[in-house]
């Protein structure tokens, strides 16, 4: 496991490359997302808790499932 002072130093070198006004977009966001996913493993219960329910792409009722319910 990681400790907590790995983090922390990974946090600042993301800081720092975060300041690079050169950097583009598509670099900034996942920069911004790796650091997301840092802080919540140092503050866990700083987030809100993840949905438990879950959807299949394109998963429209049917007309048969409808007709039944109504």
């Amino acid at each position: 496991m990681i400790s907590r002072d790995a983090i922390l130093t990974e946090l600042l070198e993301i800081e720092s490359l975060l300041e690079d006004d050169l950097l583009n977009d598509h670099d900034r966001f996942a920069l911004h997302g790796a650091q997301q996913a840092l802080l919540n493993i140092l503050e866990p219960d700083t987030w809100p808790q993840a949905s438990q329910t879950f959807y299949r792409i394109d998963n429209r009722p049917s007309e048969a499932a409808s007709v039944l319910l109504h």
